[in-house]
């Protein structure tokens, strides 16, 4: 079994922001703006902080997460989009006593 990332198919994420819980990582965050033709914020994956484990897949409602197999031997992230350093994210409070926890 070689080593997976999770992707989001952006059309399909409605904001719901379940997979955010799931992932013990910390690898999905919202992005701090939302886009003119949403109702709420995106979650976007963070590839340095994904590891692969595939917690966040089963709890998309949509299923707008899905599992993309990397080559044994990647010097990169296929996933890797060109864009100048990482998106805008706001941090989601998870451990503290007022935090969303862990499902």
């Amino acid at each position: 079994m070689g080593q997976a990332m999770v992707e989001i198919i952006e059309p399909d994420c409605t904001g719901c922001d379940l997979c955010i819980t799931h992932c013990p990582f910390e690898a999905l965050l919202p992005l701090t703006e939302c886009a003119p033709h949403r109702k709420k914020r995106a979650v976007v994956v963070l590839n340095a902080d994904c590891v692969g484990c595939l917690s966040c897949i089963g709890s998309c409602p949509t299923g707008a997460l899905r599992e993309v197999t990397l080559p044994p031997v990647a010097a990169a992230s296929p996933l890797l989009n060109e864009r100048d350093g990482d998106p805008e994210v706001v941090p989601v409070p998870r451990w503290s006593t007022d935090g969303v926890g862990w499902a």
